[in-house]
Protein backbone atom coordinates (compact mmCIF):
# COMPACT_ATOMS: atom_id res chain seq x y z
CA UNK A 1 0.00 0.00 0.00
CA UNK A 2 0.95 3.63 -0.71
CA UNK A 3 2.48 5.81 2.42
CA UNK A 4 -0.94 7.84 2.82
CA UNK A 5 -2.91 5.34 2.01
CA UNK A 6 -1.77 3.21 5.24
CA UNK A 7 -1.83 6.74 7.22
CA UNK A 8 -5.47 7.44 6.32
CA UNK A 9 -6.17 3.67 7.76
CA UNK A 10 -4.23 4.55 10.76
CA UNK A 11 -6.20 7.58 11.14
CA UNK A 12 -9.30 5.26 10.79
CA UNK A 13 -8.60 3.05 13.29
CA UNK A 14 -7.19 5.34 15.92
CA UNK A 15 -10.60 7.61 15.16
CA UNK A 16 -12.75 4.21 15.91
CA UNK A 17 -10.98 3.11 19.06
CA UNK A 18 -12.11 7.22 20.25
CA UNK A 19 -15.39 6.35 19.29
CA UNK A 20 -15.45 3.28 21.34
CA UNK A 21 -13.85 4.84 24.30
CA UNK A 22 -16.62 7.47 23.94
CA UNK A 23 -19.20 4.64 23.89
CA UNK A 24 -17.11 3.53 27.14
CA UNK A 25 -15.94 0.34 25.26
CA UNK A 26 -12.46 0.86 26.69
CA UNK A 27 -10.38 -2.43 27.10
CA UNK A 28 -6.93 -3.92 26.27
CA UNK A 29 -7.69 -4.23 22.58
CA UNK A 30 -8.78 -0.98 21.73
CA UNK A 31 -5.52 0.25 23.73
CA UNK A 32 -2.95 -1.57 21.73
CA UNK A 33 -4.43 -1.16 18.45
CA UNK A 34 -4.46 3.02 19.55
CA UNK A 35 -0.78 2.74 20.48
CA UNK A 36 -0.22 0.84 17.46
CA UNK A 37 -2.31 4.15 15.01
CA UNK A 38 -0.72 6.49 17.14
CA UNK A 39 3.14 5.33 16.04
CA UNK A 40 2.42 4.88 12.26
CA UNK A 41 0.97 8.24 12.10
CA UNK A 42 3.88 10.03 13.69
CA UNK A 43 6.55 8.82 12.16
CA UNK A 44 4.43 8.99 8.99
CA UNK A 45 4.64 5.41 7.98
CA UNK A 46 7.88 5.03 7.65
CA UNK A 47 8.46 2.60 10.22
CA UNK A 48 5.42 -0.40 10.04
CA UNK A 49 7.05 -2.99 11.99
CA UNK A 50 8.22 -2.64 15.30
CA UNK A 51 8.57 -4.66 18.47
CA UNK A 52 5.05 -4.86 20.56
CA UNK A 53 7.40 -3.96 24.05
CA UNK A 54 7.93 -0.42 22.21
CA UNK A 55 4.38 0.15 22.66
CA UNK A 56 3.20 -1.40 26.10
CA UNK A 57 6.74 0.00 27.85
CA UNK A 58 6.27 3.66 26.77
CA UNK A 59 6.77 6.06 29.78
CA UNK A 60 3.63 7.55 29.19
CA UNK A 61 1.72 4.23 29.80
CA UNK A 62 4.02 2.35 32.36
CA UNK A 63 2.24 1.10 35.10
CA UNK A 64 -1.28 1.86 33.42
CA UNK A 65 -2.16 -2.32 33.48
CA UNK A 66 -4.50 -1.97 30.53
CA UNK A 67 -2.12 -3.55 27.97
CA UNK A 68 -1.88 -7.36 29.09
CA UNK A 69 0.92 -9.51 27.67
CA UNK A 70 -1.24 -12.67 26.92
CA UNK A 71 -3.56 -10.50 24.61
CA UNK A 72 -0.73 -10.72 21.77
CA UNK A 73 -1.13 -13.60 21.22
CA UNK A 74 -4.94 -13.43 20.14
CA UNK A 75 -4.82 -10.01 18.43
CA UNK A 76 -5.88 -11.17 15.17
CA UNK A 77 -8.75 -13.01 16.40
CA UNK A 78 -10.05 -10.38 18.55
CA UNK A 79 -9.57 -7.53 15.57
CA UNK A 80 -11.58 -10.36 13.32
CA UNK A 81 -14.67 -9.98 15.88
CA UNK A 82 -14.56 -6.24 15.72
CA UNK A 83 -14.35 -6.18 11.61
CA UNK A 84 -17.76 -5.56 11.04
CA UNK A 85 -18.28 -2.50 13.41
CA UNK A 86 -14.57 -0.96 12.20
CA UNK A 87 -16.06 -1.72 8.36
CA UNK A 88 -19.35 0.08 8.94
CA UNK A 89 -17.53 3.08 11.51
CA UNK A 90 -15.32 3.34 8.20
CA UNK A 91 -17.91 3.41 5.35
CA UNK A 92 -19.84 6.16 7.36
CA UNK A 93 -17.03 8.55 7.62
CA UNK A 94 -15.75 8.16 4.00
CA UNK A 95 -12.57 6.27 4.92
CA UNK A 96 -11.75 4.27 2.41
CA UNK A 97 -8.84 2.17 4.09
CA UNK A 98 -8.52 0.29 7.49
CA UNK A 99 -5.65 -0.71 9.47
CA UNK A 100 -4.21 -4.43 8.78
CA UNK A 101 -2.53 -5.45 11.87
CA UNK A 102 -0.81 -8.59 12.60
CA UNK A 103 1.00 -9.58 15.70
CA UNK A 104 3.38 -13.01 15.68
CA UNK A 105 6.08 -13.91 17.92
CA UNK A 106 9.62 -14.03 16.99
CA UNK A 107 11.88 -15.48 19.46
CA UNK A 108 10.73 -14.31 22.71
CA UNK A 109 9.59 -11.17 21.07
CA UNK A 110 6.17 -10.16 19.99
CA UNK A 111 6.67 -7.98 16.43
CA UNK A 112 3.65 -6.57 15.26
CA UNK A 113 2.90 -4.94 11.91
CA UNK A 114 0.79 -1.93 10.12
CA UNK A 115 -0.77 -2.39 7.11
CA UNK A 116 -3.31 -0.50 5.27
CA UNK A 117 -6.48 -2.81 3.67
CA UNK A 118 -9.66 -1.54 1.57
CA UNK A 119 -12.85 -1.15 3.10
CA UNK A 120 -14.61 -3.76 2.84
CA UNK A 121 -18.15 -3.12 1.48
CA UNK A 122 -21.25 -3.79 3.90
CA UNK A 123 -24.46 -5.02 3.07
CA UNK A 124 -26.55 -2.21 5.14
CA UNK A 125 -27.50 1.02 5.01
CA UNK A 126 -25.47 4.41 5.62
CA UNK A 127 -25.89 6.23 8.94
CA UNK A 128 -26.57 9.08 5.87
CA UNK A 129 -29.43 6.86 4.53
CA UNK A 130 -31.82 5.39 7.49
CA UNK A 131 -35.34 5.81 6.92
CA UNK A 132 -37.04 8.19 8.33
CA UNK A 133 -38.27 7.15 11.83
CA UNK A 134 -35.87 3.95 12.08
CA UNK A 135 -32.54 3.12 13.78
CA UNK A 136 -29.54 1.23 12.50
CA UNK A 137 -27.96 -0.79 14.76
CA UNK A 138 -24.26 -1.35 14.85
CA UNK A 139 -22.83 -4.84 15.63
CA UNK A 140 -20.30 -4.03 18.30
CA UNK A 141 -18.81 -7.36 18.26
CA UNK A 142 -18.74 -10.98 17.10
CA UNK A 143 -18.41 -13.57 19.57
CA UNK A 144 -16.97 -17.20 20.53
CA UNK A 145 -19.10 -19.45 22.31
CA UNK A 146 -16.76 -21.35 25.26
CA UNK A 147 -15.21 -24.39 24.53
CA UNK A 148 -18.30 -26.94 25.80
CA UNK A 149 -20.38 -25.57 22.86
CA UNK A 150 -17.87 -23.79 20.42
CA UNK A 151 -18.22 -26.36 17.99
CA UNK A 152 -21.60 -25.02 17.51
CA UNK A 153 -20.47 -21.57 16.00
CA UNK A 154 -20.12 -21.16 13.39
CA UNK A 155 -21.27 -25.21 12.33
CA UNK A 156 -23.15 -25.57 9.08
CA UNK A 157 -26.88 -26.95 10.09
CA UNK A 158 -26.92 -29.73 8.29
CA UNK A 159 -29.86 -32.59 8.76
CA UNK A 160 -27.85 -34.70 11.12
CA UNK A 161 -27.59 -31.97 13.90
CA UNK A 162 -31.58 -32.11 13.84
CA UNK A 163 -31.78 -35.33 13.45
CA UNK A 164 -29.55 -36.14 16.83
CA UNK A 165 -31.98 -33.22 18.56
CA UNK A 166 -34.75 -35.14 17.23
CA UNK A 167 -33.49 -38.53 19.31
CA UNK A 168 -33.01 -36.74 22.47
CA UNK A 169 -35.93 -34.99 22.69
CA UNK A 170 -38.05 -38.44 21.91
CA UNK A 171 -35.30 -40.80 24.47
CA UNK A 172 -35.76 -38.23 26.97
CA UNK A 173 -39.50 -37.65 26.39
CA UNK A 174 -39.86 -41.33 26.73
CA UNK A 175 -37.92 -42.16 29.41
CA UNK A 176 -39.32 -39.25 31.54
CA UNK A 177 -42.99 -40.60 30.33
CA UNK A 178 -42.43 -43.66 31.87
CA UNK A 179 -40.71 -42.74 34.94
CA UNK A 180 -43.88 -40.36 35.46
CA UNK A 181 -46.32 -43.03 34.74
CA UNK A 182 -44.41 -45.14 37.57
CA UNK A 183 -44.45 -42.93 40.18
CA UNK A 184 -47.95 -41.98 39.50
CA UNK A 185 -48.87 -45.69 39.77
CA UNK A 186 -46.90 -46.15 42.92
CA UNK A 187 -48.37 -42.95 44.90
CA UNK A 188 -52.12 -44.50 43.61
CA UNK A 189 -51.42 -48.03 45.34
CA UNK A 190 -49.31 -46.68 47.89
CA UNK A 191 -49.15 -42.81 49.19
CA UNK A 192 -46.69 -41.51 51.22
CA UNK A 193 -44.82 -37.90 51.79
CA UNK A 194 -41.39 -39.35 50.24
CA UNK A 195 -43.40 -40.43 46.89
CA UNK A 196 -45.77 -37.20 46.61
CA UNK A 197 -42.70 -34.90 47.46
CA UNK A 198 -40.98 -37.04 44.49
CA UNK A 199 -43.71 -36.78 42.13
CA UNK A 200 -44.08 -32.93 42.73
CA UNK A 201 -40.17 -32.57 42.07
CA UNK A 202 -40.54 -35.09 38.50
CA UNK A 203 -43.34 -32.56 37.70
CA UNK A 204 -40.79 -29.41 38.38
CA UNK A 205 -38.10 -30.53 36.18
CA UNK A 206 -40.73 -31.83 33.55
CA UNK A 207 -41.97 -28.62 33.14
CA UNK A 208 -37.85 -26.60 33.06
CA UNK A 209 -37.35 -28.99 30.26
CA UNK A 210 -40.56 -28.72 28.55
CA UNK A 211 -39.70 -24.53 28.36
CA UNK A 212 -36.13 -25.33 27.03
CA UNK A 213 -37.62 -27.25 24.36
CA UNK A 214 -40.18 -24.37 23.67
CA UNK A 215 -37.04 -22.50 23.58
CA UNK A 216 -35.30 -23.96 20.96
CA UNK A 217 -38.27 -25.17 19.36
CA UNK A 218 -39.04 -20.77 19.20
CA UNK A 219 -35.59 -20.78 17.58
CA UNK A 220 -35.36 -23.02 14.56
CA UNK A 221 -38.88 -20.84 13.50
CA UNK A 222 -37.81 -17.06 14.29
CA UNK A 223 -33.79 -18.42 14.11
CA UNK A 224 -32.58 -15.69 16.63
CA UNK A 225 -32.25 -15.98 20.91
CA UNK A 226 -31.03 -14.53 23.21
CA UNK A 227 -27.48 -16.41 24.14
CA UNK A 228 -27.68 -17.75 27.46
CA UNK A 229 -24.99 -16.28 29.88
CA UNK A 230 -23.53 -20.20 30.46
CA UNK A 231 -21.78 -20.14 26.76
CA UNK A 232 -20.59 -17.30 26.38
CA UNK A 233 -17.35 -16.24 28.11
CA UNK A 234 -18.62 -12.77 29.69
CA UNK A 235 -22.27 -11.43 30.96
CA UNK A 236 -23.88 -9.65 28.46
CA UNK A 237 -28.02 -9.64 28.05
CA UNK A 238 -27.40 -8.15 23.94
CA UNK A 239 -25.57 -10.70 23.19
CA UNK A 240 -27.81 -13.32 20.72
CA UNK A 241 -27.18 -15.61 18.57
CA UNK A 242 -28.86 -16.05 14.90
CA UNK A 243 -29.08 -18.55 12.23
CA UNK A 244 -27.51 -16.98 8.67
CA UNK A 245 -26.96 -18.47 5.26
CA UNK A 246 -23.73 -18.42 3.90
CA UNK A 247 -22.37 -17.61 0.36
CA UNK A 248 -23.10 -21.10 -0.32
CA UNK A 249 -26.50 -21.01 1.21
CA UNK A 250 -25.84 -23.25 4.14
CA UNK A 251 -27.16 -22.24 7.20
CA UNK A 252 -24.64 -21.82 10.26
CA UNK A 253 -24.75 -20.40 13.84
CA UNK A 254 -22.84 -16.57 14.85
CA UNK A 255 -23.34 -15.09 18.22
CA UNK A 256 -23.24 -11.21 17.75
CA UNK A 257 -24.12 -7.85 20.50
CA UNK A 258 -25.89 -4.61 19.16
CA UNK A 259 -26.66 -1.66 20.43
CA UNK A 260 -28.10 1.43 18.62
CA UNK A 261 -29.19 5.09 19.61
CA UNK A 262 -32.32 5.74 20.77
CA UNK A 263 -33.87 9.03 18.63
CA UNK A 264 -36.09 9.82 21.14
CA UNK A 265 -34.08 10.44 24.34
CA UNK A 266 -30.24 9.81 22.52
CA UNK A 267 -29.55 7.01 25.10
CA UNK A 268 -28.00 3.45 24.72
CA UNK A 269 -30.28 0.83 22.71
CA UNK A 270 -29.87 -2.48 23.67
CA UNK A 271 -30.95 -5.90 23.22
CA UNK A 272 -33.43 -7.78 25.14
CA UNK A 273 -36.56 -9.77 25.69
CA UNK A 274 -39.67 -8.21 25.61
CA UNK A 275 -41.30 -6.90 28.86
CA UNK A 276 -44.86 -6.25 27.08
CA UNK A 277 -46.52 -8.28 25.15
CA UNK A 278 -44.82 -8.94 21.38
CA UNK A 279 -44.51 -11.00 18.69
CA UNK A 280 -40.80 -10.26 18.73
CA UNK A 281 -38.37 -12.65 20.20
CA UNK A 282 -35.50 -9.94 20.72
CA UNK A 283 -36.45 -6.04 20.71
CA UNK A 284 -33.81 -3.34 20.97
CA UNK A 285 -34.86 -1.56 24.37
CA UNK A 286 -33.88 1.96 25.51
CA UNK A 287 -31.66 1.77 29.11
CA UNK A 288 -33.59 5.19 29.96
CA UNK A 289 -36.90 4.26 29.35
CA UNK A 290 -37.19 0.21 28.43
CA UNK A 291 -40.45 -0.02 28.51
CA UNK A 292 -41.77 2.83 25.79
CA UNK A 293 -38.78 3.31 24.13
CA UNK A 294 -38.49 -0.06 22.46
CA UNK A 295 -37.61 -1.07 18.77
CA UNK A 296 -37.90 -3.95 16.12
CA UNK A 297 -34.55 -5.98 15.38
CA UNK A 298 -33.73 -7.71 12.19
CA UNK A 299 -30.53 -8.72 12.01
CA UNK A 300 -30.00 -9.14 8.24
CA UNK A 301 -30.84 -5.13 7.30
CA UNK A 302 -29.32 -3.82 10.73
CA UNK A 303 -32.79 -1.66 11.26
CA UNK A 304 -34.97 -1.23 13.67
CA UNK A 305 -39.02 0.38 13.77
CA UNK A 306 -40.58 1.71 17.04
CA UNK A 307 -42.75 -0.73 18.52
CA UNK A 308 -45.03 1.33 21.32
CA UNK A 309 -47.42 4.07 20.36
CA UNK A 310 -45.22 6.60 22.73
CA UNK A 311 -42.38 5.66 20.38
CA UNK A 312 -44.00 6.49 17.25
CA UNK A 313 -45.14 10.04 18.45
CA UNK A 314 -41.75 10.84 19.46
CA UNK A 315 -39.77 10.01 17.01
CA UNK A 316 -38.60 12.82 14.45
CA UNK A 317 -39.84 12.21 10.88
CA UNK A 318 -42.43 8.91 11.86
CA UNK A 319 -45.21 9.19 9.98
CA UNK A 320 -48.94 6.57 10.04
Amino acid sequence: MEKQEVIKAAECGAAWVNEQRQRKRDEAFHELLESMCQKVIKNDAQELSFYVKQLVDDPTEAGSGKIKPRLFGNFGTKYATYMDSISEFANDRGYEFIPKVEIFKTGKANVGTFDAQPTPVVGFVSRDEIPAGAIRYTFDEKHQLRKLFGFISGMRLRAWPFAIVAFLVVMVGGVYALWLSALMSSLVMRPTFDMFVLLMATIFVGVILWRRYQAFDRFTNTKIALTHDALIHFTSPQSVVVQRLNEQGESFLEVISASATCPICQGEVRLRKPSFSCSHEVVGACRNNPSEHCFTFDHMTRLGWPITETARRHVRGYSE
